[in-house]
């Protein structure tokens, strides 16, 4: 059989085949149609006839969704190009030559308010100092938070520069702010004539000369040695108290105070209640420091040791052993002095000072340290009373 043959053989065979295929399942038109019609109700078409008609809305100028994706997308924009701004100051800020001109800037203007003080009208000057303190203690926040990126020379100069601005400060207004003569006035009910005249007698003399006075401007005690000397709270309330120039005294400070200066004391016991700003402590040695405080600063003193309550880190500069422990003093007033202080008595950061001689963040401090459980005073109700021997 030819190739021919058998090809057409094959072709008539199959297509035979196919065509009686076709005749026996033939499908009905009419039923696919309607097939076709059920099948539009489903839940795949519906949904792609939803997810249409969406498109086309958003596609709408002038529909909600499309004002609410245009007000999405610009809030978004706005928020990314707030975080860039942010990450460039950020970057701008942590460099010395940054800080180095925002830090001039900002001393200058310090400077500037201190020459404004002999120009200043009395009444104002209260004002006017408690405005250049908290420029001051900005700037030394300003310093401190900065460093990690300073390198420790520029930071010791720095650090000078703010403390000669705050000894400044003081030293005008201890010459510029007229102060209250010190005393122990309190406040009485009227006398009769026989109490006042048998009150004169007793006191004939004796009251005429003020032994706790210094001067005229400041408040406390100066150039004592071998007492005991005690102040109350209608003495001290809110007042700036300064302790100079005391050798082997004891002095209890039974009150709530603005803030408390100790200069140059020597074997001394200080027993105080709570201090609504700052203690600041210098060239005082062998001395036990009991006090309660927002900010501790303590300079060029050694060989103290300081039973603290400070809500802020304390600051030493230039001591050697210092020791710390928790303040534990007690007398009977003391809670309401608290209350009256506005203290945060659930804050103490009694060991946890900042040594601004020491910025190795991964080692100790060699000059404070904890002081052991075992030799700390607990109680300290005899000491009011005793010269320390």
């Amino acid at each position: 059989m030819s190739v021919t043959i058998r090809a057409a053989f094959w072709v008539f065979t199959f297509g035979g085949l196919g065509l009686a295929l076709y005749k026996v399942v033939k499908p009905d038109d009419e039923l696919l149609k309607k097939f076709d019609e059920g099948s539009k109700h489903t839940d795949t078409r519906k949904f792609s006839r939803d997810t249409i008609t969406i498109l086309q809305e958003a596609t709408n100028q002038n529909s909600e969704l499309k004002r609410l994706c245009k007000r999405d997308a610009q809030r978004l924009e706005k928020i990314q190009k707030a975080h860039r701004a942010r990450e460039e100051v950020n970057v701008s800020n942590e460099n010395e030559d940054y800080f180095s001109g925002a830090f001039k800037i900002k001393s200058e203007f310090i400077e500037d308010l201190l020459t404004q003080v002999p120009t200043l009208e009395i009444s104002t000057l209260p004002s006017h100092f408690d405005n250049i303190k908290r420029e001051v203690n900005d700037l030394q926040k300003y310093v401190v938070t900065s460093s990690f990126f300073l390198k420790e020379f520029n930071m010791r100069k720095y650090l000078g520069i703010v403390q000669n601005l705050q000894t400044k400060c003081y030293e005008l207004e201890d010459r510029y702010v007229p102060r209250k003569k010190f005393g122990f006035t309190r406040k009485k009910l009227p006398k009769s004539h026989s109490e006042k005249q048998s009150s004169l007698d007793e006191n004939d003399g004796a009251g005429k000369t003020d032994s706790n006075k210094w001067d005229d401007k400041l408040f406390g005690f100066d150039s004592k040695e071998n007492a005991v000397l005690m102040l109350e709270n209608n003495e001290l309330y809110q007042r700036d108290v300064a302790l100079r120039n005391l050798k082997n005294c004891t002095i209890g400070l039974k009150g709530v105070m603005g803030t408390l200066h100790l200069t140059n004391l020597d074997n001394c016991v200080i027993l105080t209640g709570p201090v609504t700003s700052s203690v600041f402590v210098e060239k005082c040695t062998r001395c036990k420091i009991v006090t309660a405080c927002q900010q501790l600063r303590m300079h060029t003193s050694s060989k103290c040791d300081i039973y603290l309550h400070v809500t802020s880190k304390g600051i030493v500069e230039d001591c050697i052993e210092i020791r710390t422990a928790p303040y534990n003093l007690y007398y009977q007033d003391l809670e309401k002095h608290f209350n009256m202080s506005s203290l945060d008595k659930n804050v103490n950061n009694w060991n946890s000072l900042d040594d601004f001689n020491w910025l190795a963040p991964d080692i100790p401090s060699p000059n404070w340290s904890t002081l052991e459980p075992t030799q700390r005073i607990t109680n300290w109700n005899d000491l009011w009373v005793k010269v320390p021997s």
